[in-house]
């Protein structure tokens, strides 16, 4: 299995953003160089704000550079376990942010000229009843909100035109949300902010950070750096400088992903005719998508326990032909894994300390769009408008059950998950 994903290997040339030799101080610095700190990075650096960003690897070599590629709209989880702590009024506002999304994601797109292969048309789809009941009722949910991008489909006559697949009884169409080259995305956003005048430094671990009004980060070579707020982005790659608070309600998820080699093109158009990416409503999913070469990008084994047993790329072609018998015999271009967050709720976390460190953290799997709109959330807050971060943090966020066992508590609790959907319950 390789340890680069098939994006990092088709854009191998990428910039290189390394540190300066000496950066003294900022108004604000930002721990992670992925979707989220970048996004918040742009929007700080647009507002005037003097602002460094440190990754401890590459650019992308986090989940933001090695995940499916799937842009979706919304929050990771059914919308009412946000609604119902919350105001009418707040709750208008969350499901707003989350719905602005995918659009942040195009307008930029759009204003920095970012070519990284963007494409509409989603299946969210059903492998029995029960899902498609469940796509009823968000259906039913989101149009009640003003959400236009449904079209509902059942029978194999209404697949066939999305798909050529009979593991499905039926979907969601979704011309709303759509797919992505991720690292491609990521590095137009990197280098917009560097344009307006982000300091980004790769190859640049944070090993603490000595709090007080005025903070100083100490980095793997031991230089320093002070910074009045500090943003915490990383995710489930944060290490050591995540804050008490964070670690108790984070529990990273190993997932991996196969590329195969590019198929022909009439092959690629007849599995996914209409070019949508897919995902199945099961708790331990299959998503995957075709990319501009033809290749098809195929995740769906999660280590619930972060260790990973077996042949990773025999369980994703057995996934994969279960799907698509007729790619049974493919051959593999890449396979690779990554990790992500997930909280109890599936409902990112949102916080701050007095002293003026902001964090945001488990995007549970639905990142793509997600992580940025959270990124300029906390950017926002930081320039003075915190009315969206202020109603995201104010959602209650519980500690995974078992401490330090949390990670084998949680693989027990989602093997419940896999029986319930093998037995379609």
């Amino acid at each position: 299995m390789a340890d680069t994903s098939i994006y990092e290997t088709a854009f191998a040339g990428r910039p290189r953003y390394p540190r300066p030799a000496s950066i003294a101080k900022a108004d604000v610095a930002v721990i992670g160089g992925g979707l989220t700190g970048i996004s918040a990075a742009l929007t700080l650096a647009e507002a005037g704000f003097r602002v460094a960003v440190f990754e401890a690897g590459r650019i992308g070599t986090g989940g933001s550079g090695r995940n499916g590629g799937h842009l979706c709209q919304g929050w990771s989880s059914d919308f009412s376990k946000i609604s119902r702590q919350l105001s009418s009024e707040d709750a208008d506002i969350a499901w707003q942010t989350g719905m602005e999304a995918v659009d942040l994601v195009t307008s930029r797109i759009a204003a920095h000229g970012i070519d990284c292969d963007l494409r509409f048309g989603y299946l969210h789809a059903a492998l029995h009843d029960r899902q498609m009941r469940d796509l009823d009722a968000e259906q039913a949910e989101w149009e009640s909100r003003g959400y236009g991008h449904f079209t509902r489909l059942e029978g194999s006559a209404a697949m066939a035109a999305h798909i050529d697949s009979t593991a499905y009884v039926g979907a969601l169409h979704d011309t709303g949300c759509g797919h992505i080259q991720p690292l491609k995305y990521l590095h137009g956003l990197a280098a917009a902010a560097s344009r307006a005048g982000a300091m980004i430094c790769e190859e640049s671990p944070v090993r603490a950070i000595r709090r007080g009004r005025v903070k100083t980060l100490v980095l793997g070579d031991g230089s320093e750096m002070s910074a009045g707020t500090v943003l915490l982005c990383g995710n489930a790659y944060l290490a050591d400088v995540a804050l008490p608070e964070m670690k108790a309600r984070l529990a990273p998820v190993t997932s991996s992903v196969l590329a195969t080699k590019p198929l022909s093109n009439n092959m690629a158009r007849q599995l996914l005719p209409t070019g949508a990416a897919v995902a199945d409503c099961n708790a331990a999913l299959n998503y995957y998508r075709i990319d501009a070469e033809n290749r098809m990008i195929f995740g769906g084994r999660a280590s619930y326990s972060n260790v990973e047993f077996g042949n990773v790329e025999g369980d994703l072609r057995r996934r994969m032909a279960q799907v698509f018998p007729i790619l049974a015999d493919v051959e593999a271009e890449q396979v690779w894994s990554g990790r992500i967050g997930i909280t109890v709720n599936r409902i990112p976390h949102f916080g701050r300390s007095d002293d003026g460190i902001y964090f945001v953290q488990g995007f549970s799997g639905h990142g793509v769009a997600l992580s940025g709109q959270a990124g300029k959330i906390m950017a926002e807050a930081v320039i003075g408008d915190a009315t969206r971060f202020d109603v995201m943090s104010s959602l209650r966020h519980m500690p995974f059950p078992g401490g330090p066992l949390r990670t084998p508590a949680l693989a027990l609790g989602m093997a419940w998950f896999k029986l319930r959907d093998r037995l379609k319950i």
